[in-house]
Order: structure tokens, then C-alpha cells, then sequence
């Protein structure tokens, strides 16, 4: 069958271009929190092939057919499946926990178990379902406001939570690893050199020259300018909500990101991040237009 034939021969290729390739990364975060699919959205299957990987929103409870699209877009396409695992979130649980107001740095003496047990289980998935690897969340906030009491909790909680990590990481070494939060508030930068893209969060831009502005904040010293990226928002499918996802123009940030991280001065924008993903699926033209229209642009050479 020579439609067969071509199709396996796509693959091949589609699978050497993003093992061999230099190209701008573009990864997915991806909602699947719906066990019985009634839309075809809500598929792995059915995301656009390009994509180099996929960030699970809730990676736990995985059901069999999670786990045979997981082994389909990896096996054909030569898609990885990561999951996040994000500090702050960490931090936030345990303040609830423990009635501590929202906002508050966690006395490391106390946060400590806490976090140990969390990343123990958190990390623990990684093995479980066959990850790829890991997207390691971090926003933090800058240090130069804080009190010395407030300053020496925050840089013992990171510590704690950036040694875990890394000793994950060195024990699996074939895993990946990225960043998505703000590189600039991490006191000990090491663990930025091995990853393979650096996302600075971008949910509160609305404007090009935001995303310009929070990719310079980001691009300091021991921060790997080279593997820098950013992360988006995508426009809400309900019409009515002009705000998350849209420039003060009206335009979706996700149709004009690829133009913007084409031209940024002196940074060259190593990839890119669509949070939920599945919002861009809906077009009477084309299923996730948006997104393979940014993957075409970045990446004029790969075919969507």
C-alpha cells in the first residue's frame, strides 16, 4: 500500500528530524484529566506530530488507554511524556495544610518531612508510568526585600528542594529535564545547565514587549542564555473571556508568540510552551491551528 508506505516513511523522518535536528523546541502541556475522552481534544493521539514532548497536567492514575497513547506518540513520533513538579505548588499545599497564611516561606525546620515525603512520592511516578523525564517548577520570588530571618528560610528550603532534584536527576541520567519558572529567583543555578530548555512563565503577559520584558528578566548570570524559552497561556475555548491567552490588542498570544520569538534582540528563544493545549483544538479549518501555524513558523523546515 503506498499511502502505508509514505506514512511509515513520514514517521521515520519526523522521529530523525527531532532526535537529530537543531531546532526551537516546542512542548505541550496537556489537560488529561478526563479518564473517558468524549472529544477527540482529549486525545494524545491527536496533538499535532511536531511536537517534541508532551507535560501531563495530572500525571498520576493513569488509565491503560493513557498509557498505550503515551507509548504511541513515543514509539512513532518520537514524542517524550514528561510531567511537572512544581515547588511553589508544594509550598502552597503545605501552608494550607498547615493554616499558615498563603504567601508565607515555610520555616524550613518544619517544611522539610513535608517536602521530602511530597517530592518522594511525586518523583516516584516517574518510574511507575515510564516518564521521559521531568518539567522542575520554580517561580520563587527575589530575595532582595526579605528579612535576614526571611532570607535564610527561603534559601534553606530551596536548597532542600534543588538537592532533591538533582540527586534524582543524577541517578537517571537518560531521563530529561526542564525548568518553567522564573531562573532568575533560583540562588543556585547548576541544575539550569542540564536542561534542556529553560521556560520563563509568561501567564501574565499581554503584550509582546511583556514577553520580551520577562525573557530579559530572566536572562542573568548563570542562567543558560542559549536554553531559554518561554511559556503561555492559550485563549479560553468560552468566547466571552478576552482575557487569559490575549494580547490588550485582541489577538491570541498564541498566534503571535512565533513571530515575536523570531525577532527577539540578542536572545535566540531556544523554544516555546503552550499551556493546555487542548484550548487550541477547536477550528473549523484545522485542529490545533494555532499551534502547528507557531511550530511552522519557528520551524519552517517540518512539515504539520
Amino acid at each position: 500500500n503506498p499511502l502505508y508506505l509514505g506514512y511509515t516513511k513520514y514517521l521515520e523522518n519526523l522521529r530523525q528530524y527531532k532526535a537529530d535536528t537543531e531546532h526551537k523546541k516546542v512542548y505541550a502541556w496537556f489537560d488529561n484529566s478526563e479518564k473517558n475522552p468524549f472529544t477527540r481534544a482529549q486525545h494524545l493521539t491527536d496533538l499535532p506530530d511536531s511536537l517534541d514532548a508532551v507535560v501531563l497536567m495530572h500525571p498520576e492514575n493513569l488509565v491503560e488507554r493513557e498509557l498505550q497513547e503515551i507509548e504511541s506518540i513515543r514509539s512513532n513520533k518520537n514524542t517524550k511524556v514528561i510531567y511537572s513538579i512544581s515547588f511553589d505548588e508544594i509550598k502552597t499545599a503545605y501552608n494550607q495544610a498547615t493554616e499558615n497564611e498563603e504567601e508565607a516561606e515555610p520555616k524550613a525546620q518544619d517544611f522539610l518531612s513535608y517536602m521530602v515525603d511530597t517530592l518522594q512520592y511525586a518523583l516516584s511516578i516517574a518510574d511507575k508510568y515510564d516518564y521521559d523525564g521531568i518539567s522542575i517548577g520554580y517561580v520563587g520570588k527575589s530575595i532582595l526585600h526579605m528579612t535576614e530571618a526571611e532570607k535564610n528560610e527561603y534559601k534553606q528550603n530551596e536548597k532542600a528542594f534543588i538537592g532533591i532534584m538533582d540527586d534524582w536527576f543524577q541517578r537517571h541520567q537518560e531521563h530529561m529535564i526542564i525548568f518553567e519558572g522564573n531562573p532568575q529567583n533560583l540562588i543556585n543555578k547548576e541544575l539550569l545547565a542540564h536542561c534542556s530548555v529553560v521556560f520563563v512563565s509568561c501567564f501574565d503577559v499581554n503584550s509582546a514587549e511583556k514577553l520580551t520584558f520577562n525573557l530579559q528578566l530572566a536572562a542573568v548570570e548563570n542562567v543558560p542564555i542559549d536554553k531559554l524559552g518561554v511559556i503561555i497561556p492559550t485563549a479560553s475555548p468560552d468566547e466571552s473571556n478576552k482575557e487569559t491567552g490575549y494580547f490588550d490588542n485582541g489577538t491570541k498570544i498564541l498566534a503571535g508568540v512565533a513571530e515575536w520569538a523570531l525577532s527577539v534582540d540578542n536572545i535566540d528563544i531556544a523554544g516555546l510552551g503552550i499551556y493546555n493545549v487542548s484550548n487550541d483544538y477547536y477550528n473549523p479549518s484545522m485542529t490545533f491551528k494555532e499551534t502547528r501555524n507557531a511550530i511552522t513558523t519557528l520551524n519552517p523546515s517540518i512539515k504539520n
